[in-house]
């Protein structure tokens, strides 16, 4: 049992690494630019599709992002998981932290497949972004312990603004909540 627990928490840490690093160096260089991921981001929309396939691939990763996080994240939040006291609350925080790495990786892959569209680069990258942001938030909460169901369903938000701007340009999803981490 123990050895279980320890090769968990190394994956965790691993992901946290992998997760935090590429999130704080993109936004670190987006603040060095002067301008924000919406901003540099409209000039760069391509007139046609340079992508095959570029709306399923987004559409793919966006509802494998919003199905674990309402799986991992705002279902166990709702549930009162996160709380001090809470029955196997390390367990389900561990979860959430590798849970928000890998929404964090699949809102990466649907940033660039939205990015090949030019509709949907029009519509999505500042929704993304702020998406993106409120997830890593999320993360650091779950490694200090301090994450609370306010927190989350802020986060919850940002996700419905990002699946509304998605349904505008012609790629809406639901969040596909069969994703295991």
């Amino acid at each position: 049992m123990y050895r279980k627990a320890a090769i968990l928490l190394a994956i965790v840490l691993l992901a946290f690494t992998a997760a935090c690093s590429s999130s704080h160096s993109s936004s670190v260089s987006a603040v060095r630019a002067g301008g924000t991921a919406a901003g540099n981001s409209a000039t760069s929309c391509p007139t046609s599709s340079t992508k095959s396939f570029a709306k399923t691939r987004f559409v793919a990763d966006a509802a494998l992002a919003g199905g674990a996080f309402k799986r991992y994240i705002y279902t166990p939040a709702s549930e009162g998981k996160f709380s001090k006291g809470a029955h196997r609350r390390v367990l389900a925080l561990a979860k959430a932290a590798a849970a928000g790495a890998f929404v964090i990786n699949r809102l990466d892959a649907a940033k660039n497949a939205a990015q090949a569209d030019p509709t949907l680069c029009k519509l999505i990258v500042a929704p993304l972004a702020s998406l993106k942001a409120s997830v890593t938030g999320l993360i650091t909460k779950s490694r200090s312990g301090n994450l609370t169901s306010s927190d989350v369903a802020s986060t919850s938000n940002q996700l419905e603004g990002f699946r509304n701007a998605a349904t505008t340009g012609g790629a809406g999803f639901k969040d596909n909540t069969n994703v295991s981490v």
